[in-house]
């Protein structure tokens, strides 16, 4: 760990040079180091705290990456950036209902950003508002159509809705973007199993053991060998 006091004395520049080179080396617990004696100097460095929050996101500590995220909005209540981290920890720490909140607000700066259009969809999912989570789906695949992840979480809400039919085409749709998402496949193969369509949940089964043995495993014994 840096020795904070030390880091202070440096300048601030210095400091987050040496914080940023550990970040990217990989090094979080190290980079914290150096970003909170920027922070210890300077209690308002957004950058710092910025830094400081996606180390804690990376390490999985969530109370403390929202409490860093909720110090930027402090210094700048219109960061969209910000608002999408802030629900992303809310959301892990299983608070949907805020981490909806601060979706919605990254959402008014920038309506059509698929991402955080998907972040809000399972959030909402999550609180049981299906209805609201397919909206906010569909509208990230109208905005970003080549956007896998968009189309995998429609048909995972569609699924939830026992939507089975739409949920197959989503679940296609990943698949003609990213045909090696395997989630997607298997996910497809129970919906074909759901359907009666065992053969084609086979085929699913031959494509996924090339791609994910361990998730093709699940999809055989669920498939009954």
């Amino acid at each position: 760990m840096v020795d904070r006091k030390r880091g202070a004395a440096a300048s601030v520049k210095d400091v987050m040079y040496e914080g940023r080179c550990c970040f990217m080396a990989g090094d979080y617990e190290k980079a914290m180091g150096y970003f909170h004696a920027v922070v210890d100097s300077d209690p308002a460095h957004r950058d710092a705290l910025f830094h400081l929050g996606y180390c804690r996101s990376i390490l999985g500590q969530w109370a403390a990456a929202a409490e860093a995220y909720e110090q930027v909005l402090r210094i700048g209540p219109d960061d969209p950036h910000a608002h999408d981290l802030l629900g992303a920890a809310y959301h892990k720490l299983g608070r949907h209902e805020e981490a909806a909140g601060q979706f919605r607000s990254a959402l008014r700066h920038r309506p059509d950003d698929a991402l955080t259009l998907c972040n809000l969809g399972t959030a909402l999912r999550e609180m049981g508002q299906l209805p609201e989570a397919e909206a906010a789906f569909r509208k990230a695949v109208a905005a970003r159509p080549g956007f896998a992840y968009a189309h995998f979480e429609l048909g995972q809400t569609l699924v939830a809705m026992d939507r089975w039919s739409e949920a197959a085409a989503a679940f296609l749709d990943t698949l003609v973007i990213e045909p090696e998402f395997g989630r997607a496949r298997f996910n497809l193969g129970i919906v074909h199993m759901v359907l009666g369509n065992f053969r084609a949940a086979r085929g699913e089964y031959e494509i996924l053991r090339r791609v994910d043995h361990h998730l093709a495993d699940k999809l055989l014994k669920a498939m009954g060998g």
